[in-house]
């Protein structure tokens, strides 16, 4: 048995728009870990050091979910383009066999 899952369009673009708003969260808890005082009687140090772990791993996320996007926009493509010849092709069979 084969299982596939076609992806479309817009939910590639829905998938990278997450990853977009992770990243974004990662971002200003990262921030709010580097330049504020918030965490300052639960962490006295290391603060420094987890600020910037999470700025990194949200970077590295918006990386790899861009990558993602780009790769299965791709394929998208190339499939839709496969249908559109395959579609032809019975079109003309089609023209074809009626003459």
């Amino acid at each position: 048995m084969n299982f596939k899952i076609a992806v479309k369009h817009s939910w590639n673009k829905l998938r990278l728009y997450l990853s977009l708003l992770l990243f974004i969260f990662y971002l200003i808890i990262g921030i709010l870990f580097l330049f504020t005082d918030i965490w300052d009687d639960f962490l006295s140090r290391g603060k420094e050091i987890i600020g910037i772990i999470l700025i990194l791993f949200g970077v590295l996320r918006l990386y790899i979910a861009y990558r993602r996007y780009t790769q299965k926009h791709k394929h998208i493509k190339v499939q839709s383009f496969q249908k559109k010849k395959e579609l032809i092709k019975e079109r003309k069979n089609v023209k074809n066999e009626s003459e």
